[in-house]
């Protein structure tokens, strides 16, 4: 990927911990984070969970400013994480997974092939 790295581990390291918290009272607890070449020259990634999920209302803000589903949480999380990754001219979105819980994924650039030497 060509992509600040501190800046796309912010997002994937919020992203997994949002997983985290939301499977705290799930009987069953999987996190999975995963990466795949998408369309367009992008690698999409996606980080899976099986909390309670995500209601149709909510999802539709969930990226804005303030918005959250914690008890105590501030609602800044998902949109520092959303300007990162639309300022990497990809996008961040929010699906339901459908044995429970929900797939936040976003979209990065992918270097092109040559572009990246050993040890980069």
């Amino acid at each position: 990927m060509l992509a600040d790295k501190v800046q796309i581990q912010q997002v994937v390291l919020n992203l997994m911990r949002n997983a985290i918290d939301a499977m705290e009272d799930s009987p069953r607890r999987e996190l999975v984070v995963a990466a795949r070449a998408a369309d367009d020259d992008m690698v999409e990634v996606s980080v899976t969970d099986t909390g309670p999920g995500i209601s149709p209302e909510v999802a539709d803000q969930l990226f804005q400013p303030f918005i959250t589903t914690k008890a105590h949480g501030m609602g800044v999380g998902l949109s520092i994480s959303r300007t990162i990754i639309e300022a990497h001219g990809g996008r961040i979105w929010v699906e339901p997974n459908p044995p429970g819980g929900a797939i936040f994924r976003f979209t990065i650039m992918a270097a092109p092939e040559g572009e990246l030497t050993d040890g980069e």
